[in-house]
């Protein structure tokens, strides 16, 4: 493969001041060692002159007040093509040939790959590619194709007002443009404390917000005096003043580059302000982005308006901040439309990334979106639900104790919404999430649809499944509906305790239930619930009126697992607090970190533990071992154990693993009992665990990797999915501040946290403040020193 020069040779034009107009241009393909004299016979050849005709050929230096540098022989071409390659600034250059008449050729340097087939061409005319000193190697960069032979209009210089040709970009059909330059081109604000003469910027809008941030920062204010496609001019807003800025185009691109700064300043200490009009929320936006990358991070609109006041010495209004916020968030993260419209490519390259990963999406086909589903001649429907279970999940499940644990937490962004969580206990007792769903809100058909979807991914155990929620009566009937026999439901025995609290409001009838809740006997259960009998028969009749086999471990008739609660499910929503407040393809993404980031930790802490239980099973077992030592045990046969404690007998059965105290039975764990019915046999503890409990176990749990899905533009999305275009609920989104925190039952006896706004002290208000007495005279408590 030959490297080549292709330019292009403009002609019949005219001179409009140091500018070239109005001229004809073709193309010529030329080797990239050309000489002078070998250059001259190919335009010669190509625009239809006599190869004899004398021509003059000149560099244009982009100076304006000179038509440039005369090119005379082989050194001189050689140079050219050298600053063409290397050099920033001239890489939009052009080579200016005349002859006797006048008639003008206008060369735009353009680089030339020819293959066997097809040529790709690539100039300097948009988009950028980086040449690394160390290795030569040139980064592939956006490209603008131009048929190679076609005769193109060609303008050199800004357009005329009432020309309706079109520019050179705008005229390119199949050639791609690359600028190749070793010069750093600032696409960023952040990294720019200063601006120098030369310096190449992306736009003309970040030049401004370049120029704004230091017109802030030395507490002077500049005005525009021109600006237009080719020129982008600030001056100071003093007349006096010598501060100036010039910035011109590189040819037909958008960048600009630095071509006069002037930075002294002769302005009256009288016109500095404290308020500043480059302070717009378009700019204070830029200098906030980096603190608001990590949604982790709190980072409110009073903390705005410190930075600002610290940084620049500006004030500005809770308004103005609160916009420069928003308008960050949604270049860092993008709206919530778009968000929506990203979600099947994001679940595409999500499964790609993922093997094994299942993900839907249920359009609302009863939307008017929906029914018409054409718009622009692609796919057009409403959201309505979707479901998302990691392939490290489903591998893991299996792992896993039979119980599942779901609950649903109210979204935060602009369109609400409700996110289901379903979560399994792993080997160590802790939560290992299963799948997650995005519906409107908790009803009858998104619980249903959400149970199809867990029921199909995770319905496949032996075992009798248990699954743990509150008494929400949609959960309960999508249960029944779904699984059938396949699986039982148990209530929260904590959000029962705090119903029966916030209906009743009698001291003591809360633990009453919640021990008769955790009995392991029924002659326990019977005790604590006659003894509630005692405290209030109404609060006994409303107890039962629930089946003792939802909330009475007693009456199981699967095992829990000492799962009595929906606690793990509402860790998880709590370890997701600051995910709910994002668009939905954000949302998921940080939940997929957060899962990696667990599956990861806990893969290294299963590799670390040396014995054979797990970290937990073997504390709870160290915390029972003094105790069981201290009873007296009998042997009744090989296997059968009569244990003696506190005058009270139980019966071990080390082959059922059994115990009248029905806590080895339950948990799958050894009791105090077993323990010592073990320990006499003088046998190992941990063959006498459940499974699950077994370090080996652990291990398998979180084998599992989940992968990131890497960046856009790198996504391999097929067709028919990028045709999609998936709208956001059908919502109508209220005025106001919105939710943030759920609404607390007085059940929960929660005191909100009082701050002054005077002392900004915990626990009183302003109107009562004792430490500002002279600032607020009428309060009620005395000051410190009256007391």
């Amino acid at each position: 493969m030959e490297k080549q020069r292709t330019i292009f040779i403009a002609y019949d034009g005219k001179w409009d001041k140091n500018m070239y107009i109005e001229h004809r241009v073709k193309t010529i393909t030329i080797e990239e060692e050309i000489t002078h004299i070998k250059l001259k016979e190919a335009i010669c050849g190509r625009i239809g002159l006599e190869k004899s005709v004398p021509i003059m050929m000149t560099f244009d230096m982009k100076m304006e007040t000179s038509r440039g540098m005369a090119i005379k022989d082989d050194k001189d071409v050689a140079e050219y093509m050298n600053l063409m390659k290397n050099n920033p600034i001239f890489a939009t250059s052009t080579i200016i040939v005349e002859r006797e008449e006048n008639q003008v050729l206008v060369m735009c340097p353009v680089i030339v790959q020819t293959y066997a087939n097809e040529a790709s061409v690539a100039a300097s005319s948009q988009g950028s590619s980086r040449i690394t000193e160390s290795n030569g190697e040139k980064e592939d960069a956006n490209r603008l194709c131009i048929n190679k032979n076609k005769e193109i209009p060609i303008f050199s210089g800004q357009k005329r007002k009432n020309d309706k040709r079109p520019l050179l970009l705008n005229a390119a059909e199949n050639f791609c443009f690359e600028l190749s330059s070793p010069q750093q081109i600032i696409r960023a604000v952040d990294g720019v404390d200063d601006v120098e003469v030369g310096m190449v910027f992306e736009s003309k809008k970040l030049i401004k917000l370049c120029m704004s941030m230091i017109a802030m920062e030395g507490s002077f204010q500049f005005k525009t005096q021109r600006s237009d496609g080719m020129n982008f001019w600030l001056k100071c807003d003093q007349e006096d003043c010598t501060w100036l800025m010039k910035a011109r185009s590189l040819g037909e691109t958008k960048m600009f580059k630095i071509t006069k700064y002037d930075k002294v300043h002769k302005c009256s200490v009288d016109i500095v302000k404290s308020y500043h009009k480059q302070a717009t929320s378009n700019v204070i936006s830029e200098f906030i982005k980096p603190k608001l990358l990590d949604p982790k991070v709190q980072y409110g609109i009073n903390n705005i308006i410190q930075d600002v006041k610290q940084k620049f010495g500006v004030n500005m209004s809770y308004e103005k901040a609160w916009r420069s916020r928003v308008e960050a968030l949604d270049d860092i993260r993008g709206s919530s439309e778009d968000s929506f419209r990203l979600l099947p490519r994001y679940l595409h390259a999500l499964k790609n990334q993922n093997p094994g990963t299942i993900t839907r999406i249920e359009k609302d086909e009863h939307d008017r979106i929906s029914l018409n589903r054409e718009e622009n001649g692609v796919s057009s429907c409403r959201f309505k639900y979707m479901f998302v279970a990691y392939s490290a999940s489903i591998t893991g499940w299996k792992y896993c104790r039979p119980l599942i644990v779901v609950d649903g937490t109210f979204l935060k962004g602009k369109y609400k919404g409700t996110l289901f969580v379903a979560c399994a206990k792993d080997w160590n007792n802790g939560i290992f999430p299963l799948a997650f769903g995005v519906g409107d809100w908790e009803n009858n058909l998104s619980w249903e649809w959400f149970m199809s979807r867990l029921k199909e991914t995770f319905g496949n155990r032996n075992e009798v499944l248990c699954i743990v929620s509150d008494r929400h009566q949609s959960i309960e009937r999508a249960i029944k509906l779904v699984f059938k026999e396949t699986a039982f439901h148990g209530v929260c025995t904590f959000h029962f305790k705090q119903n029966i609290k916030a209906r009743f409001k009698k001291a003591g009838a809360g633990e009453l239930f919640e021990s008769a809740a955790r009995a392991y006997r029924k002659e326990d259960f019977d005790y604590f619930m006659a003894k509630l009998g005692e405290l209030s028969p109404k609060i006994k009749e409303y107890v039962l009126e629930e089946d003792p086999r939802r909330w009475a471990r007693c009456f199981y008739p699967c095992r829990r697992y000492n799962a009595q609660t929906s606690n793990i499910a509402e860790s998880m929503n709590s370890a997701l607090k600051k995910a709910r407040e994002l668009h939905i393809v954000s949302m998921l993404e940080l939940l997929r970190e957060k899962l990696q980031t667990w599956f990861m930790e806990r893969t290294k802490a299963a590799n670390e533990v040396m014995h054979d239980l797990t970290p937990w099973a073997n504390e709870k077992l160290q915390k029972i071992l003094q105790k069981a030592f201290q009873m007296k045990v009998e042997t009744l046969t090989l296997s059968r154990f009569n244990i003696t404690e506190n005058q009270r007998e139980f019966i071990v059965d080390l082959e059922n693993r059994t115990c009248t105290c029905r806590r080895f039975e339950h948990e799958e764990l050894p009791c105090a009992h077993a323990i010592a019915a073990i320990d006499k046999r003088k046998l190992p503890k941990h063959p006498f665990c459940g499974r699950w409990y077994l370090n080996s176990e652990y291990k398998e749990t979180y084998k599992g990797v989940i992968h990131p899905v890497g960046n856009e533009d790198d996504w391999d999305i097929p067709e028919e999915i990028r045709e999609i275009i998936l709208k956001h609920p059908n919502y109508k989104v209220r005025k106001g501040r919105r939710q943030k925190e759920r609404y607390r039952p007085s059940s929960e006896n929660y005191v909100a946290k009082r701050k002054c706004g005077r002392c900004k002290q915990l626990g009183h208000t302003r109107k009562v403040c004792i430490k500002t007495p002279i600032a607020n005279a009428g309060s009620k408590r005395k000051s410190f020193e009256d007391a």
